[in-house]
């Protein structure tokens, strides 16, 4: 398939989340890669839900491809995954801060598992990151640097949220970004709970505390 059937397929399935996926990813799949990870396409086991929760929204950040694996495990109980991945490749054979590209083939894999999946288009979404966005460390100049943040934009607004009965976001990391950190606060403000796991331990509700940085 070519990387507009897989977006198609990704599309097609977000429900009424499906405006915050982001093309960026699917622009890549079609170009020829070098230096191919061995990459394990098996869907993980949740240890922290076991269900359904209707008012209840989650956001996977993690290792991109960890992220969509654990996001098509989260879809066999019901949840919509939405990538809102953002990095662009390097060009090719050059070197970079990070490894975006091998997000592309587990598009693919997850778009077939996708198709075999029923999945209501009122169903609450979990929205998949890549921890790696924020790898910012560059060892030369030639490294080019396509580190990439989260922004308000990326996600829902709580008003959305709250209008198709989100008032909970869990979060699924090993610990909370910067980044995500500002919008998760702004939820907060407006009466989401924020919950928090490390994908063993049940959620547990947290608070964000304001973040001045710029």
């Amino acid at each position: 398939m070519k990387a507009k059937d897989i977006y198609k397929i990704w599309y097609e399935k977000g429900g009424i989340w499906k405006g915050w996926i982001r093309p960026v990813p699917f622009i890549g799949i079609d170009i020829p890669k070098t230096n191919l990870e061995i990459i394990d396409y098996s869907i993980p086991k949740i240890n922290y839900l076991n269900k359904l929760f209707s008012d209840t929204a989650i956001i996977i950040d993690d290792f991109g491809v960890d992220s969509i694996k654990e996001g098509l495990a989260l879809a066999k109980l019901g949840f919509i995954p939405i990538p809102i991945f953002n990095g662009t490749n390097p060009n090719l054979n050059s070197k970079s801060t990070t490894n975006n590209s091998i997000i592309e083939p587990l598009l693919v894999w997850g778009a077939l598992q996708l198709k075999n999946i029923k999945l209501e288009k009122g169903n609450p979404p979990v929205f998949l990151l890549d921890s790696n966005r924020l790898n910012r460390y560059k060892i030369s100049r030639g490294i080019f640097d396509n580190s990439w943040d989260v922004y308000s934009q990326d996600l829902p607004t709580h008003d959305y949220l709250k209008n198709n009965n989100i008032t909970k976001i869990i979060i699924r990391s090993n610990k909370i970004n910067k980044d995500l950190s500002k919008i998760l606060y702004k939820y907060q403000k407006n009466n989401i709970d924020i919950l928090f796991t490390n994908g063993y331990e049940e959620p547990k509700k947290i608070r964000i505390k304001k973040n001045n940085r710029k």
